[in-house]
């Protein structure tokens, strides 16, 4: 299987300030095609990513709808969700070579784009989290065969959550395999004016999806991750 069998689907709203890096770091795996889901932004998220010759369509917004959206049209073997405020690494051969060796899926290890201690350490905490539960979260760059896909019903339409939700069912078929390369993910939504937000942030975000795993629905749990 080369890598031209992939399609990487980038789900968008209001993102004109990554959307171009973002589907600049995606062309490096030499992509089939790059299919940017754009939510009804109200910037120039769908013009910029235009521009940068990716495939760009309208949905509601919602990522998993969105998601699922693009993954209808994808043609590509396998399908690889990445975030619009997230950059890949360069991993052509290497991301071609987990793909003989016959994963159903896998993600990628994190590093956010802000250095800081307590940054890092959320970081570190996720990719430990990711590896040994196989449960990565979205940003990680979450890839999977179409096949599979599609035999899941793809992403569940959840206001959130649907990441962690598609990693626990794709367990009937095998665990996702974690790449040892980095994306670097944006740190936006754990950095708050006050000390050691991040840390905080990611141990609320923890507990959430702690309650998930318990039962709870996301359409519940959402006003907590407001």
């Amino acid at each position: 299987m080369q890598s031209r069998s992939i399609s990487v689907i980038i789900p968008a709203l209001d993102e004109e300030e990554h959307i171009g890096d973002c589907i600049r770091s995606a062309k490096e795996l030499d992509p089939l095609e790059i299919i940017v889901v754009d939510g009804g932004s109200a910037d120039r998220s769908a013009k910029i990513a235009e521009e940068a010759r990716a495939v760009v369509i309208q949905s509601v917004k919602g990522r998993g709808i969105q998601m699922n959206r693009g993954a209808s049209l994808a043609r590509g073997e396998i399908l690889l969700f990445l975030h619009a405020d997230t950059r890949m690494p360069e991993v052509k051969e290497s991301f071609s070579s987990a793909l003989f060796n016959g994963c159903v899926g896998g993600f990628f290890k994190l590093k956010f784009d802000d250095d800081s201690l307590s940054t890092r350490l959320v970081g570190m905490f996720a990719n430990v989290r990711a590896k040994l539960l196989s449960l990565p979260y979205g940003d990680q760059a979450i890839f999977i065969r179409k096949e599979i896909f599609e035999k899941l019903s793809g992403f569940r339409e959840y206001p959130f959550l649907e990441d962690i939700d598609l990693a626990i069912r794709v367990r009937k078929f095998g665990r996702l395999k974690c790449l040892p390369f980095y994306v670097i993910a944006s740190s936006r939504r754990i950095k708050r004016d006050y000390p050691l937000s991040p840390i905080i942030v990611s141990l609320r975000n923890v507990f959430i999806a702690l309650l998930f795993l318990f039962g709870l629905s996301p359409f519940r749990l959402i006003r907590l991750y407001k």
